[in-house]
C-alpha cells in the first residue's frame, strides 16, 4: 500500500495546534529548566553542545524534574510561520507549480526589504534583479522577467515577535468580530470581555453602544482590552471590533491584502509551460484548453519552427484539471501543460498557499516574573506543557506564571551566605541530594530540583542541609509548629504546579542561557508538522 500525508493535512494540523494553544479552554506554558551543566560524564555531550532529546518517556520525565518555572502562552504569542526567503539581487527563484511535489521545499516566494511578501508566478531561467514593491491586485511582471503576486505585508508587531533569520510570519486578514462587555465601564479605557477573542487586534476600530468618537484597540491581553480613549459602556454591551482605522500603520497593508483577495480568480490558469517545442511550425498553432473549468484562452509563440511559449490571454476560473492542445501552424509534436492556481486563486489564502505547516511561538521572560522565575542563574531546557495542574489540586493551572522548583525553608537563625547556586546540597539524615537553583536570603529559602544525577531521595524535616564545595555551608530546617517546611505551596515558597502534570508536547535542549533581574529573554520556538 502506498500513501502520502498531504501538505493541506500538515497545514490543518498546524492550524489546529495554533488554535489549541490560543484557546481559552487550554493552558499552555513555556517552561524553563536545568541549571546544572550538560556533562560528558552522563553522555550529555558538552555544555555548549547538548545532546538531542529523544522521544521517549525517560527524557520527558527528566525534563519535568529539571523544571524551574513556567510562563503561559497567549494567543498573541502564536503565529503560522514559513521558511524565510529574503529577496536578493542576483538570486534565482522558482515559480509556483501545481505539478511540483517538492514546491514547498523551494524558494517560490520572497520577503522584501519593505517586509512585503510576494509569490512568484512566472520565472525565467535567469536571476532576479528587480525587487518588487507594488501592491497591485493582479500578478505584475518586472523588467527582469519575473512575475510576482503581492500576498501581504508583515506588520511591525509580527516582525518583532516572529521574524527570524530563518523564518517569517504568515499574515491573515483581520475581519470584524465582536465581544461582550463583562461589567460596566465608566470613563475608562479598560474593558473586560466575557471571553477572550484571539481575532481582536491592536489598531481595530471599535463601535457599539456607548462608544463615542473614533476609538481603536490600544492593547489586548486575554479578556482585557484597552481602548484608545476613555469610554462609558454598560454591562453586556456587544462591541464590534472592525477593520483597522485609516490612521493605523497597518491600514494600507490590510487594505492592499483585502484588494488582492477580492481580485483573485478561483482556480484559474496563470501560466502554461512548453514541454516540447515540436518542429516544422511556420505559424503559431491554435491553442485549445479543455478541463473542468471555463474561460481560459491562450496563444502560442513560434521561433525557428518550434513553439517557444504559451501566453495565457484569459485565466478562466474553476479548473482542477486542464489540458492544452496545439493544432495547425504547419508543425507537429508541440506540447504544453497548464499550471493551475490554488482553488481560490493566488493570494486568497497565504497560510495554505505558502505551506505554513510551521507554528512559531514567542514568549518573553522579564526578570523574575514576580518571583516565579529564577534570576541569577541559567537554564538549558525549554519545553511546552499543555494543561499542567495546580500544586495540591487537580485543577488546570491558569496563572500567567508558575513556580515549579521545590523549596527548603531554613530555620530563622540559619545563615545562607555559605550556600551558592549550582551547588549540590545534601540532607544529613536522609542522604537526599539536589541542585541548588536559587537562594532567597531574606526569607531563608533554598530552591532546588532533583534529577537522575542527584537521585530522588526526599529530604526530611530533621535534615541538616549541607552544601558541597567550594562554600560548604550548612543549616537546619524550620521546625516551627505548623510550618510547611518543604515542597508546599501553602508557605508561599513551594511549587505552584504539580510535578509531571499536563502533557509535555515539545522539548528542546540548549546551551546555557544566563538570567538576571534586569534582562528579558526572548524565547522563540518553531514547531513543524
Amino acid at each position: 500500500m502506498t500513501a502520502i500525508v498531504t501538505t493541506p493535512f500538515r497545514v490543518v494540523n498546524a492550524e489546529n495546534f495554533k488554535e489549541d494553544v490560543s484557546s481559552t479552554d487550554n493552558s499552555v506554558y513555556v517552561a524553563i529548566g536545568k541549571s546544572d551543566v550538560w556533562s560528558t560524564a552522563t553522555s550529555d555531550l558538552t555544555d555548549t553542545t547538548p545532546f538531542t532529546p529523544q522521544d521517549r518517556l525517560d527524557d520527558i520525565n527528566t525534563a519535568y524534574q529539571n523544571m524551574i518555572g513556567m510562563k503561559k502562552v497567549t494567543a498573541s504569542d502564536v503565529s503560522h510561520i514559513v521558511p524565510r526567503y529574503t529577496w536578493t539581487s542576483g538570486r534565482t527563484y522558482v515559480a509556483w507549480d501545481s505539478e511540483d511535489p517538492t514546491i514547498y521545499d523551494k524558494e517560490f516566494y520572497i520577503i522584501t526589504s519593505e517586509f512585503k511578501v510576494y509569490k512568484c508566478i512566472k520565472a525565467p531561467a535567469t536571476a532576479s534583479t528587480i525587487e518588487p514593491v507594488h501592491i497591485n491586485t493582479d500578478p505584475t511582471s518586472e523588467s527582469d522577467g519575473y512575475t510576482w503576486k503581492y500576498m501581504y505585508t508583515v506588520t511591525v508587531t509580527a516582525a518583532e515577535k516572529f521574524l527570524t533569520i530563518s523564518y517569517m510570519p504568515v499574515s491573515t486578514l483581520v475581519f470584524p468580530t465582536t465581544g461582550t462587555v463583562n461589567g460596566a465601564v465608566s470613563s475608562s479605557t479598560a474593558v473586560t470581555l466575557a471571553a477572550a477573542n484571539e481575532k481582536i487586534k491592536v489598531g481595530q476600530l471599535v463601535t457599539g453602544s456607548g462608544i463615542s468618537g473614533s476609538v481603536t484597540v490600544a492593547a489586548v491581553s486575554g479578556t482585557s482590552v484597552t481602548l484608545s480613549s476613555a469610554q462609558s459602556i454598560s454591562d453586556t454591551t456587544v462591541l464590534t471590533f472592525g477593520r483597522f482605522a485609516n490612521t493605523d500603520v497597518n491600514y494600507a497593508n490590510q487594505t492592499a491584502q483585502i484588494n488582492s483577495l477580492a481580485a483573485t480568480k478561483a482556480a484559474g490558469i496563470e501560466r502554461a509551460e512548453v514541454t516540447a517545442g515540436g518542429s516544422g511550425y511556420t505559424s503559431a498553432p491554435t491553442v485549445s484548453i479543455t478541463g473542468d473549468g471555463s474561460g481560459a484562452t491562450a496563444t502560442a509563440t513560434v521561433a525557428g519552427g518550434a513553439v517557444t511559449a504559451i501566453n495565457i490571454t484569459d485565466k478562466g476560473t474553476d479548473y482542477t484539471v486542464a489540458q492544452i492542445t496545439l493544432t495547425g501552424g504547419g508543425g507537429t509534436l508541440g506540447t504544453a501543460r497548464a499550471v493551475i492556481a490554488p482553488q481560490s486563486g493566488h493570494g486568497s489564502d497565504p497560510i495554505s498557499e505558502l505551506g505554513a505547516f510551521f507554528v512559531g511561538l514567542n514568549v518573553q521572560l522579564s526578570g523574575s516574573e514576580g518571583g516565579d522565575l529564577t534570576v541569577g542563574n541559567d537554564f538549558r531546557q525549554v519545553s511546552l506543557i499543555k494543561n499542567p495542574e495546580q500544586f495540591g489540586s487537580t485543577d488546570i493551572a491558569t496563572a500567567s506564571t508558575l513556580r515549579s522548583r521545590r523549596s527548603l525553608v531554613l530555620a530563622s537563625s540559619a545563615a545562607t551566605t555559605n550556600f551558592a547556586v549550582d551547588q549540590v546540597i545534601v540532607g544529613s539524615s536522609s542522604g537526599a541530594k539536589a541542585y541548588l537553583v536559587e537562594i532567597d536570603t531574606t526569607n531563608k529559602v533554598l530552591y532546588y530540583y532533583q534529577n537522575e544525577k542527584t537521585g530522588f531521595i526526599a529530604f526530611t524535616q530533621n535534615d541538616t542541609i549541607t552544601g558541597t564545595l567550594p562554600n560548604g555551608g550548612s543549616a537546619t530546617l524550620d521546625q516551627t509548629s505548623g510550618t510547611s517546611w518543604y515542597g508546599q505551596a501553602t508557605n508561599g515558597y513551594g511549587p505552584e504546579v504539580k510535578n509531571a502534570s499536563g502533557q509535555l508536547i515539545f522539548l528542546e535542549n540548549r546551551a546555557p542561557i544566563n538570567r538576571s533581574s534586569s534582562q528579558i529573554e526572548d524565547i522563540k520556538l518553531i514547531v513543524e508538522f
